[in-house]
């Protein structure tokens, strides 16, 4: 790489971390490419020549929290071997409410329910999630799956407009070999951490509940229950 395309990655990467910034300080509305070129100290132009606007500049952020995100996740995992698919999905379990607890600002914009700031994007941060970070959880899933499989309905169990849905959603996340049913319980399993983290980062409780980790944990007990898998409680 040349000077002048370390210079280009170098704004570039200054340009994601200062957008990063503002969110966190004053939330989505805060995150416009006037403030952002102010803090950077170029003209609001110079980003068109990275970017073709605000909102792709935002699904570029959202992209690399997705990837920061995945990156812990696959970390936890890799603690144990791949002959071990439920510890490691266990530790991704508690390993995601950590990440949000950190980035409670940075979760509300890639899970959170979408501000009108965001515009279209929703749909695209949405779809890149679900492939990212629901492919890094279906990979364990299915080799799980393959090692012991567990009690699932049958697919002429669920309903047509369910089992197509479970369906599309299969394809998106990589677990065709998969039955309909192990996709359903794979979707309670995410329902179940995105409630317990939402709780958590959204602050629905907090006038009591000042200390989620044993409600994530009784989550985390409750997952393996629903994959027939020995809860084991954390190291510590």
């Amino acid at each position: 790489m040349n000077r002048r395309a370390r210079l280009r990655a170098a704004l570039d990467r200054d340009l994601r971390r200062t957008a990063r910034r503002l969110l966190v300080a004053g939330g989505l509305d805060a995150v416009t490419l006037a403030a952002i070129a102010r803090e950077v100290g170029v003209t609001p132009p110079a980003i068109y020549r990275y970017y073709s606007g605000r909102g792709d500049l935002l699904l570029a952020l959202a992209k690399d929290l997705i990837a920061e995100l995945v990156g812990e996740l696959e970390a936890a995992s890799a603690a144990y071997p791949d002959d071990r698919p439920d510890r490691q999905l266990t530790a991704m379990v508690r390993a995601f409410p950590a990440w949000a607890a950190r980035n409670r600002a940075e979760y509300g914009f890639v899970f959170g329910t979408p501000s009108p700031a965001a515009g279209n994007l929703h749909e695209q941060i949405t779809k890149t999630w679900n492939i990212e970070v629901g492919g890094a959880f279906g990979k364990r899933y299915l080799r799980l799956w393959r090692q012991r499989p567990f009690d699932v309905p049958a697919d002429d169990e669920l309903e047509p407009s369910l089992r197509k849905q479970l369906s599309d959603y299969r394809a998106i996340v990589g677990l065709d070999p998969m039955p309909l049913g192990a996709i359903l319980v794979f979707i309670e399993c995410w329902s179940r951490i995105y409630a317990s983290i939402s709780f958590d980062v959204f602050g629905f409780m907090s006038a009591t509940f000042t200390d989620m980790a044993p409600m994530h944990e009784r989550m985390c007990r409750g997952i393996c229950e629903l994959l027939d898998v020995e809860y084991e409680p954390p190291e510590t």
